[in-house]
């Protein structure tokens, strides 16, 4: 790791570690010379030791007929030490993420035996949790506005791995170790050992080795019967015994099917009381709880967003060989997020991985059809690519990956509409009036699921909401609810054309997004996409309530304002046209869509002062988030005017 010190307490705990592995050669001999003397690795000390080797006086020896002089010869020397220096760096940054490999195995390493579990999680939204620039810039705003006491409080859901690391929530992703940017990976779940309910994500997972116990509904049944044939599946249970390294124990957790697991980090309350996502509370207290119906039944069965049953088949093919067919859950887990990245980045991409790093992936253009023969026939002589990308061979291999990638996406929009079509549905439409003083049509929207609100979850950033739109038999547009401006945003009071006076305010709009409601410093309230408030004190912060929460339920100085839908209720959306916006053209028609999108763009307005993870752009950002916009569904009605 470039720029760190290592010293004699770290060597010895890591060598043990060695021992006990058999490591490479060069990394023992790394230990070796690092147990001789504690020294410093970063690149200044490569300066530094090249400036010592150079000659002080400047002056050069006269130099005898087949004779090496003592600056040729410290030159060749120098550059054997550099050689070495460099070697030493990366052996080290070897060292560290072998060592943190052995304390929480990445899901590449789960693969092996597990290829249908890890297919689905690598399109999940929970393998995408850490991964997302607009959480890292969210975490990093609301830091900056609470004084840094948010601390690692987002992080510790995100990316359960990192928080036991001790990583920083403020560090790029790119920085970060590959078990850690996984966010929810396989042992944030299969290494928790004990029960902690609603704890807003404080997890101590259990370290180990890929060789350490893991944690499941069933426990060690199937997998003693593999131990028991180790010949047959060709596995050991030890770091120098031959054959495929697998878990020595699976250890029973019954905790990991019940809802109360998913509670741990799907109900969150921040340190000074405030509720900032209740969906297990919402479970709770729902008709699907009271049949008990669990999160994991509509979430990780056949279908995703309802009760639908579950697959059956193998939990897992070691050497080839698939284990006793068993109940088998979905790792799908689709939900409203989309990803923003580079297909080379997300879905999780072994194959990815290994042709190239997240840095040389951003440099990849797929967009301008790098790998394809259209581009690769018409490149011009002068072209220039990135040293990584240079090689036509290389772009042609990074192509095939590309279009796997952008499949795997298009199949996760599918699930994603999938479960947001049963949560989200839109009723009836009634016309109440249609006559030359104006029109009034309401429209219905259903939730339709029983097991919590929607949206639930972080409500105030979902945006679930209605356009409708009517014109007349020319096409003409009479009225319009819930269209957009330039930005993307909804007319609503966040949008800043709205604001600037360039566009009028949808006072009609309806929208399921939550509000953030804080106190103002010289008194009032005010909405704010981020809920932290500004209290009459010196600077915002974050800590416990000094007043009791038992009557308001939530700190004084902030509050969510909901709007969202309860389990199996509906709302109704009404709008009114003038009679001096008709025509006279009938018949009209009505377009009703029920559109989300799963952030609003003026919180990537607000965020984008601390910069956004990969190097995006905030207009990349917001582009992105509006090219993911679904039409969940869509209705049309006729009327005519009466006289």
């Amino acid at each position: 790791m470039i720029g760190r010190k290592i010293d004699l307490k770290d060597c010895k705990k890591y060598s043990q570690f060695f021992l006990l592995m058999i490591l490479t050669v060069v990394i023992v001999g790394f230990l070796s010379s690092c147990q001789s003397k504690p020294q410093e690795v970063g690149a200044k000390a490569m300066a530094d030791k090249k400036m010592a080797g150079s000659d002080a006086s400047g002056e050069k020896m006269m130099k005898k007929e087949g004779e090496v002089t003592a600056e040729e010869e410290s030159a060749d020397g120098k550059e054997d030490e550099d050689n070495g220096e460099e070697a030493e760096v990366d052996a080290y940054a070897e060292h560290e993420a072998l060592f943190a490999e052995n304390r929480f195995p990445s899901a590449a390493t789960c693969r092996t035996c597990h290829p249908k579990h890890y297919k689905e999680w690598s399109v999940s939204q929970h393998s995408y949790a850490q991964l997302s620039p607009i959480y890292l810039a969210t975490n990093n705003k609301i830091n900056q506005l609470a004084s840094g006491t948010n601390g690692d409080f987002c992080l510790r859901c995100h990316s359960p791995v990192g928080a036991n690391l001790g990583e920083s929530s403020y560090i790029s992703n790119l920085e970060r170790h590959p078990t850690s940017r996984e966010g929810i990976t396989c042992v944030v779940c299969h290494r928790l050992n004990k029960t902690y309910n609603k704890v807003s994500g404080r997890l101590a997972l259990a370290e180990g080795g890929l060789l350490s116990p893991v944690f499941g509904p069933t426990g060690n049944r199937e997998l003693g019967r593999v131990l028991d044939n180790r010949d047959q599946y060709r596995v050991s249970t030890e770091a120098e015994g031959k054959g495929r390294k697998i878990h020595n124990d699976a250890r029973q957790f019954n905790s990991i099917s019940t809802p109360t697991f998913c509670g741990s980090c799907h109900d969150v309350t921040l340190f000074n009381g405030f509720r900032l996502e209740e969906a297990f509370s919402e479970y709770r207290l729902s008709p699907a709880a009271k049949k008990g119906v669990t999160c994991q039944d509509c979430h990780m069965g056949k279908t995703q967003g309802i009760p639908s049953g579950y697959d059956r088949g193998p939990a897992a093919v070691v050497g080839g060989k698939p284990t006793k067919p068993r109940k088998v859950t979905s790792h799908l887990f689709a939900g409203p997020d989309y990803s923003v990245l580079h297909p080379g980045i997300f879905p999780h991409n072994s194959d990815a991985q290994e042709l190239a790093t997240l840095e040389e992936w951003l440099k990849f253009d797929h967009k301008a059809g790098w790998g394809t023969d259209e581009f690769e026939d018409n490149v011009p002589e002068d072209a220039v690519f990135p040293n990584r990308w240079d090689s036509a061979t290389d772009r042609y291999d990074a192509r095939e990956i590309i279009e796997v990638q952008l499949k795997r996406l298009a199949f996760i929009r599918e699930k994603r509409l999938e479960v947001m079509r049963y949560g989200y549905q839109q009723g009836n439409i009634v016309l109440e009036k249609a006559d030359k003083n104006g029109v009034k049509i309401k429209v219905q929207v259903k939730n339709g699921t029983d097991g919590h609100n929607v949206p639930t979850g972080f409500t105030g950033e979902r945006l679930v909401w209605l356009h409708v739109k009517v014109s007349d038999r020319d096409g003409t547009v009479i009225f319009q609810s819930g269209d957009t401006d330039p930005n993307g945003d909804l007319r609503d009071g966040e949008s800043s054309f709205v604001h600037n006076g360039e566009m009028p305010l949808d006072s009609q709009i309806f929208n399921l997004q939550s509000r953030f409601v804080v106190e103002n410093l010289r008194g009032g309230e005010r909405e704010r996409v981020i809920p932290i408030p500004y209290p009459q004190t010196t600077i915002p912060f974050v800590r416990p309530s000094i007043q009791s929460l038992i009557l308001s339920g939530e700190p004084t100085t902030e509050r969510n304002h909901r709007k969202g839908i309860e389990p199996l209720g509906h709302r109704w959306a009404n709008y009114k046209i003038d009679g001096d916006a008709l025509t006279g053209k009938g018949p009209y028609k009505a377009e009703i869509s029920l559109k989300a999108q799963m952030v609003p763009v003026n919180l990537v307005v607000a965020i984008q002062d601390v910069g956004f993870d990969f190097n995006m752009s905030p207009r990349a950002v917001g582009d992105a988030v509006v090219a993911g916009r679904e039409v969940l569904w869509k209705k049309e009605m006729t009327f005519n005017i009466a006289e």
